[in-house]
């Protein structure tokens, strides 16, 4: 009876607990949403399978029907909250740029409320700050105009075209400048009067003060073709211009043109002449210019030295290149005779050497000042036999020069009379003969 009172005890009290059960499990159903309600969705016809759950009374029964409709309620519901989330997403990005213009564009209203009533002051004090503004910036332009003014003298210092102030004008935005330029102190329009070299110049003169000021960044200036269009004595005036830049920074000049590097070389101005070739398969080669008349020389010397060469080749080919570096000593000792001694410019140098086209004349403008002259007696003075060998290169039969030291002892020969050529007109000129 003991154990028969137990067991019933027992099972009253599971009897009891699955009762309990049950009707929380009812609890949990809930009735089907309004907004479900006669549609026909996946997530309607499930919910409607858990909601008949609370029909059954059956412990064991229950147990099943909630855990398979609990599961697929909840896959139902995980995605219908999935697709909501999405779409709610595509939504908000729809409208959310035009939420934020619409934000800015508030914000701007409300500035602009908020502003109507300054704006009457903020234009008297435009008005007012106007006339100082544009004396400040004539103020900090004025050193750029003067140093630009400087820059044209030496670039243009015989030309008729003067440069005067450079102001900036116009309004913020759509300024100007405007150049103050005078032919033979007529008032001129700047544009109208001057040829393209001087405009060449004029750029020159705006771009250099700019670009070696003080405040500058860059320690180095990159030019391009400045010498085009220019006459001689402008590039001499630039060669002169770009040696004070080079002073505190570097300078690196291209050009096609070789009057720049004339210009330096008379004038004696310290600098590097690279020479860029582009050779086949497009292949860039860079070569430091060095002397022509020791380009020449070492050119003419490394043929010489070749003894594969053909004789008749050797023949015809090195005279020529022994005449090209006689005419470049020439050349250079024509033009400082030209300059220093009968004061011609530099245009007119220029006119005289191209003149030339016998290697005899080139020998006589560059020894007597004249090319009309007989120079053989100027040229045995410095340099015995010379003569003999320059008619050797006029004659169009050069000797023959069957072996390599022929050909060594006709270099080395140039190289006597080149260098006779380059001191002798010095040494005429001091009363001397040698």
């Amino acid at each position: 009876m003991e154990r028969l009172q137990a067991a019933a005890t027992e099972a009253e009290a599971a009897r009891h607990a699955v009762a309990v059960s049950v009707r929380a499990a009812h609890d949990l159903v809930e009735p089907v949403p309004v907004w479900l309600r006669g549609e026909t969705s996946p997530l309607a016809s499930v919910w409607q399978e858990w909601t008949r759950c609370r029909d059954i009374t059956h412990p064991r029964e229950l147990a099943e029907c909630v855990e398979h409709a609990a599961a697929a309620l909840d896959d139902a519901c995980r995605q219908v909250r999935e697709e909501a989330l999405q779409l709610l997403a595509e939504h908000d990005g729809a409208w959310q740029s035009f939420a934020v213009r619409l934000a800015e564009w508030l914000g701007a209203a409300e500035a602009k409320e908020a502003a109507l009533d300054r704006g009457r002051h903020a234009r008297k004090a435009r008005t007012w700050l106007r006339p100082i503004i544009d004396e400040l910036r004539d103020e900090r332009l004025r050193p750029f105009a003067r140093r630009s003014q400087e820059v044209w003298q030496r670039l243009c210092e015989h030309s008729s075209v003067s440069l005067g102030s450079v102001t900036l004008a116009g309004t913020p935005g759509r300024g100007k400048v405007v150049l103050d330029v005078s032919v033979d102190d007529m008032s001129a329009p700047a544009y109208s009067v001057m040829s393209q070299g001087e405009l060449h110049s004029l750029a020159l003169s705006l771009f250099l003060p700019r670009a070696t000021h003080a405040d500058s960044p860059f320690g180095f200036l990159v030019i391009d073709d400045p010498v085009q269009s220019m006459d001689p004595e402008k590039v001499e005036g630039l060669a002169r211009v770009l040696d004070a830049c080079a002073r505190d920074r570097q300078v690196i000049v291209f050009t096609h043109d070789t009057r720049l590097q004339q210009a330096v070389a008379h004038l004696g101005i310290k600098a590097t002449v690279l020479r860029v070739g582009r050779q086949t398969d497009s292949v860039v080669r860079v070569e430091t210019l060095t002397d022509p008349v020791e380009q020449a020389l070492a050119e003419a010397r490394a043929i010489s030295l070749d003894s594969s060469l053909p004789q008749e080749v050797a023949d015809h080919v090195l005279p020529a290149m022994c005449r090209v570096a006689v005419e470049a000593a020439c050349l250079e000792t024509a033009r400082r005779r030209l300059r220093d001694e009968q004061g011609l410019g530099l245009r007119a140098v220029e006119e005289r050497v191209q003149s030339l086209e016998r290697t005899k004349s080139y020998v006589s403008l560059a020894l007597l000042g004249d090319e009309q002259q007989h120079a053989r007696a100027a040229v045995e003075r410095i340099c015995p036999g010379g003569w003999v060998l320059i008619e050797t290169f006029n004659s169009g039969a050069h000797t023959s020069l069957p072996t390599v030291d022929d050909r060594r002892n006709l270099v080395r020969r140039t190289k006597a009379l080149a260098t006779a050529i380059r001191s002798g007109a010095r040494n005429q000129n001091a009363g001397g003969a040698r």
